[in-house]
């Protein structure tokens, strides 16, 4: 079983339970605990798992290097680093069917907002009715959403490659049928986004292909080498800027966003639609070199996400385990003996 050890001496079995990290600076830290001399129920072990897994977060925002506190608004670190260790716990395989219903939820409300906040008159209603296949894809509102699930779990799955051949396919599969004229192809005409000023300018449609190349360069670069979070939030502001397809730039940016967050083990986080105009004001900021505002909405956000799904799981009416959400992966291991 994930994390957990047993040991024998002179014949007596002796359960810990363990959790290797490093911290930024690359220091190795094994958590350990006693468990007892035999296998606790798979309830009691839950339970033991599920605070192990808060002192975790705790631990890990405490070895934070000041410059990641920096970046971040005070108690910042410990939100990002709090639901990072939770999101551990919920991927540990005694949660299957809890982390199967998490997956379900923060879908719907992901697509839902996503793609709400670039004008698509989609309802939470019509996704559910998807995620439960209680409705075949007929009208263009159906053929969004499974869309998007398409690219979702394109995005999350092992077949992502960080390659500019990977982020044009999670733009075919987002307008697949839609606007096959402009699936998975880099932009053939200048767009202007934003008020005014350096938000607005986009690369020019010529140069699309190496500013990507360069982006994905400087990514590769520097994926296992500094904070997942904040190499996140710098990728997706520089992506935002290129803008390089017709449309669906913010709805491909925010699904690249969370695949890299949880790459790491982060939590994925939803910028819900009501926001978007802070949202669209920190990313301009961010674009002129000022990501204050950018690492604040996000851990304003991520708050959010986790307050609106336990609020939306309530309400029972996703039940969890639809095939239509690709596998994320759930690790498994076995009990080791040493």
């Amino acid at each position: 079983m994930q994390y957990i050890r047993k040991k024998v001496i002179k014949g007596i079995e002796y359960y810990y339970f363990e959790f290797p990290f490093r911290t930024t600076e690359g220091k190795r830290i094994l958590f350990t605990r006693y468990l007892g001399k035999k296998l606790l129920s798979q309830e009691e072990l839950k339970e033991k798992l599920k605070g192990y897994f808060e002192e975790i977060g705790k631990i890990a925002a405490q070895k934070m290097g000041k410059e990641i506190l920096d970046y971040f608004p005070p108690n910042g670190i410990q939100r990002i680093e709090s639901t990072r260790a939770w999101y551990h716990f919920i991927n540990h395989e005694l949660n299957e069917n809890e982390f199967k219903l998490f997956k379900d939820l923060f879908v719907t409300l992901f697509v839902l907002n996503s793609n709400r906040a670039e004008g698509s008159r989609v309802t939470r209603g019509d996704i559910e009715k998807i995620i439960n296949k209680r409705k075949k894809p007929r009208t263009k509102i159906d053929i969004e959403i499974v869309n998007s699930l398409d690219a979702i779990n394109f995005a999350f799955s092992k077949d992502m490659k960080w390659n500019s051949a990977s982020l044009r396919k999670i733009h075919m599969l987002l307008f697949k049928g839609i606007d096959d004229e402009i699936a998975g192809k880099y932009k053939a005409a200048n767009n202007v986004v934003g008020a005014g000023g350096i938000a607005s300018i986009t690369t020019p449609k010529e140069k699309v292909k190496e500013e990507i190349n360069m982006l994905i360069s400087w990514l590769k670069g520097r994926m296992k080498k500094e904070y997942t979070p904040i190499i996140s939030l710098k990728f997706h502001w520089k992506f935002e800027q290129i803008h390089p397809f017709q449309d669906g730039n913010g709805r491909v940016g925010r699904i690249l966003l969370n695949a890299l967050l949880m790459k790491s083990f982060f939590m994925p986080v939803i910028f819900f639609s009501e926001n978007h105009r802070s949202y669209s004001n920190a990313l301009a900021k961010a674009i002129e070199r000022r990501e204050s505002k950018l690492a604040k909405y996000f851990v304003e956000q991520l708050k959010k996400t986790g307050k609106m799904i336990d609020e939306y799981k309530k309400e029972g009416i996703i039940k969890g385990g639809s095939s239509s959400i690709g596998r994320w992966e759930i690790q498994k291991g076995r009990i080791r003996i040493y």
